[in-house]
């Protein structure tokens, strides 16, 4: 007797390549292992769509410069490491790591275009959570309207919207400032000193503070976004795009410099279960974030003695926001307790709780 037929599911085949497809891309990823093990569908898809146009707009910007400068050679150009003494380094990471700022990209509709490693350092955000998002979600609310109209180059796009629906025609059509940003008669040249950008801003910050937003100062300038590309594949006109450097608006004393080496952040569920830890926390404890999360419960780090005290502390967190100073003991990955004062809140994404955000301080 024949055997009976294997019934196939196609819409299992289907998730199956989509699911190897996803993998494969997020292995191209330009960030380390343990980011990319964290990131959902949503987060590859769309750190790779901004990836791609990063790529796209540096593409057409040294063609620019090629052609500007064609006696400069390739590697001058890029200027990607240098080495002293025989030792390579990347030089423009050492320049951001000597900036008391961070750099932020942001398009004329207010998508995060890219932002430097380095703001997680300033507001606790890693760099993959804030790239093709909207600013605006980061903008203090009272602050919103300040950086809409900074990313205009009239520095009021309401009025520039209504000039143009009026000029076309058509008063109720939707122009968008994109639009009218590209049109010659309103823009002034791209070297103007009207596109010169300072200004203050709050943006949501992670780090150890009471009120949840760091006041920054932005400078830079709108330049013209070159490269991008339409939905149906054509060559979309250059946009003005805001290209700024982020620094804190008060600089940090003399004793917070010192205790930032003390530091260190990690990021939980709402149930503390552990799902990221910053570099100077690997330094810490020992661990990187693949064991942190593979182990699953965060009690699971603290002493017995102390779980009662942080398990009261996590349900105060869950009735008021924040979990107050906690000081207790947690475990190294050399089998040694350290002493901690942690700060734990809960950090809300469309009025709902989204995940714990703790700053913890070694005392020992």
């Amino acid at each position: 007797a024949k055997p009976p037929p294997v019934k196939t599911n196609p819409s299992k085949r289907h998730r199956d390549r989509l699911n190897i497809e996803l993998d494969r891309l997020t292995s191209l990823l330009p960030f380390s292992e343990e980011v990319r093990g964290r990131l959902d569908k949503l987060s590859v898809l769309r750190l790779s769509v901004g990836y791609l146009k990063v790529k796209s707009y540096f593409h057409a910007a040294l063609q620019k410069n090629a052609r500007s400068a064609p006696l400069v050679s390739a590697d001058n150009r890029k200027g990607q490491s240098v080495s002293l003494d025989g030792v390579s380094f990347s030089e423009g990471e050492l320049l951001l790591q000597a900036l008391n700022g961070f750099v932020l990209v942001v398009t004329i509709d207010g998508t995060i275009f890219y932002t430097s490693p380095t703001i997680q350092d300033f507001l606790g955000f890693h760099q993959s959570d804030v790239v093709h998002q909207s600013v605006y979600d980061l903008v203090h609310m009272d602050d919103r309207e300040l950086f809409k109209c900074q990313l205009h180059f009239a520095l009021n796009p309401s009025e520039t919207d209504s000039d143009t629906r009026a000029e076309d025609g058509q008063p109720g059509s939707k122009a968008s400032s994109s639009c009218v940003s590209l049109l010659p008669q309103y823009i002034p040249p791209e070297n103007s000193s009207f596109l010169e950008r300072s200004f203050c801003c709050r943006l949501r910050c992670l780090q150890d503070n009471t009120s949840g937003f760091l006041a920054l100062n932005f400078t830079g300038r709108l330049k013209y976004l070159q490269g991008n590309t339409e939905a149906d594949g054509t060559v979309a006109p250059p946009q003005l795009t805001l290209f700024a450097i982020a620094t804190p608006l008060q600089p940090p004393s003399v004793m917070a410099i010192r205790t930032k080496t003390f530091l260190f952040q990690t990021k939980h569920r709402m149930d503390f279960a552990p799902v990221g830890i910053d570099t100077r926390g690997k330094l810490v404890l020992g661990y990187s974030e693949v064991e942190l999360v593979t182990i699953g419960s965060g009690y699971q780090f603290i002493h017995a003695a102390d779980m009662m005290y942080c398990a009261d502390n996590h349900l105060r967190m869950m009735k008021t926001g924040d979990s107050g100073f906690t000081i207790f003991r947690l475990l190294t990955k050399t089998g040694h307790w350290l002493w901690v004062q942690a700060f734990a809140r809960i950090v809300f994404k469309g009025g709902r709780p989204d995940f714990i955000i703790a700053r913890q301080k070694a005392l020992t």
